[in-house]
């Protein structure tokens, strides 16, 4: 096995030469033949190995026992061994994650906090294959088929090529110890349920099914790389002063279009787009604007695609709209009220009707408000006005028109009217708004 991690040191350029190398020791078997097989070869790569063990909180007694394994088996090889301690259930609430993903998140962070060196973690091929399996079960695409990377970043993956059958023989013929986690055989965790039930069905079908996943990810990864490779170019070629050239996203192919987009995001928001957001932004390339993830927000004007673009600076405008006409600046609004049954029906197929007598108080013509809130005609909730402009991807959306009375928002130009201004079978009056132009 010392071969094969050789050969992956060399095959994915794992810079552990001359390099600080600390090991994520768990203090399984995976980890601790990890341990072994780069001490066997710090010499000749002239490594500084050292270790660390993160205790999740989790296990109690049998967490404080690898504790104590680890510590005993890093004193018998001479390696420095740095401790660190979790309460991952609590954090876990805290967080709102979890108890897997956030045991990960707090393992990387134990990493981070180890300074400037190399972490080799003990995934093996078979964690990839498991992983694969994993990622498509959640509908990943081809991303998601590329699996657990050899190199990311300061993290490597020396034992990426090796099997788990391979690592346990290796320990066996070497009398190397390990614990092992009761939690490992427990399937109401999904990797475990792959693990223990899902790969041995699919090693009766090919009993070399990892070599074949292997061979798989290898050329997902060639295309995923090619890919990002061209996207890079594209992306290159999209960049103005003031934003991205949204028809030149536009008539790329899908695989680069979501990319680009994706990329775009990262970059500009620092924040993970998934598809359905991606989605979201390919629908309003020719023009609109919509959040996705928190307050990020992409809007796409004159064919420029800007990412939380600043806010416009517009003056506040309300006028009294008591006579239900009013002209200024260049547009006008002019409304009529009717008895119910002298409007035609082609008259009611618009969002320019309301009831006349849900109208309290003076009612005013003006723009916009921080904080303006309505429920719109038919809908079972209210929503913030920003919210609605985004889901209905309105631009110019602070010279749009709103009609107010003391209550609130009556209409939106645009939107149509609020639920409790909305025609019913015991409206008597209808406000009808005939007129809404710029001249």
């Amino acid at each position: 096995m010392i071969c094969k991690v050789r050969k992956t040191i060399s095959r994915y350029a794992m810079p552990v030469s001359n390099s600080r190398v600390v090991v994520a020791l768990s203090g399984g078997a995976d980890s601790m033949a990890l341990l072994h097989t780069l001490n066997s070869l710090r010499d000749e790569f002239a490594i500084t190995l050292e270790a660390c063990h993160v205790n999740h909180g989790i296990r109690g007694e049998a967490a404080g026992n690898d504790e104590n394994f680890v510590k005993s088996e890093c004193e018998k090889l001479g390696i420095e061994l740095h401790l660190f301690s979790f309460d991952v259930p609590c954090l876990a609430k805290q967080r709102g994650l979890g108890l897997e993903e956030c045991g990960r998140q707090v393992r990387y962070e134990a990493f981070a906090s180890l300074g400037d060196c190399l972490i080799a973690t003990a995934h093996t091929l078979s964690d990839r294959c498991e992983t694969l399996l994993l990622n498509e079960t959640r509908g990943s695409s081809l991303k998601g088929i590329c699996s657990i990377p050899a190199v990311r970043g300061n993290i490597i993956r020396p034992l990426i090529d090796c099997t788990r059958e391979e690592i346990e023989e290796y320990c066996a013929l070497n009398s190397i110890n390990f614990v092992t986690d009761a939690t490992n055989f427990d399937d109401v965790y999904s990797r475990n349920r792959i693990r223990l039930n899902v790969i041995p069905e699919l090693k009766k079908i090919n009993p070399a099914f990892e070599k074949a996943v292997s061979r798989l990810i290898e050329s997902a990864n060639e295309d995923e790389d090619f890919l990002n490779s061209v996207s890079q170019t594209v992306l290159e070629k999209t960049k103005t002063d003031k934003g991205y050239k949204a028809d030149v996203i536009s008539a790329q192919h899908p695989a680069v279009r979501k990319r680009v987009i994706s990329t775009i995001i990262k970059k500009t928001a620092g924040v993970n787009p998934e598809l359905v957001h991606l989605n979201m932004v390919e629908e309003i390339l020719n023009g609109g604007t919509v959040q996705i993830i928190g307050d990020t927000v992409i809007t796409v004007k004159n064919s420029v695609l800007q990412v939380n673009p600043e806010k416009e600076e517009t003056e506040e405008w309300e006028y009294d709209f008591s006579n239900f006409q009013v002209s200024f600046a260049n547009r006008k609004m002019k409304a009529d009220v009717f008895n119910k049954n002298d409007l035609t029906s082609k008259q009611f197929v618009h969002n320019k009707v309301l009831d006349y007598g849900s109208i309290v108080g003076k009612c005013v013509l003006r723009n916009r408000r921080a904080g303006d809130r309505m429920r719109l005609a038919g809908s079972s909730c209210t929503k913030a006005l920003k919210k609605l402009f985004n889901e209905k991807h309105l631009e110019g959306r602070n010279s749009l028109m709103i009609l107010a009375d003391d209550e609130g928002i009556l209409w939106v130009e645009k939107l149509g009217c609020a639920d409790r201004a909305k025609i019913t079978e015991n409206t008597e009056k209808i406000l009808l708004i005939e007129d809404v132009a710029e001249f």
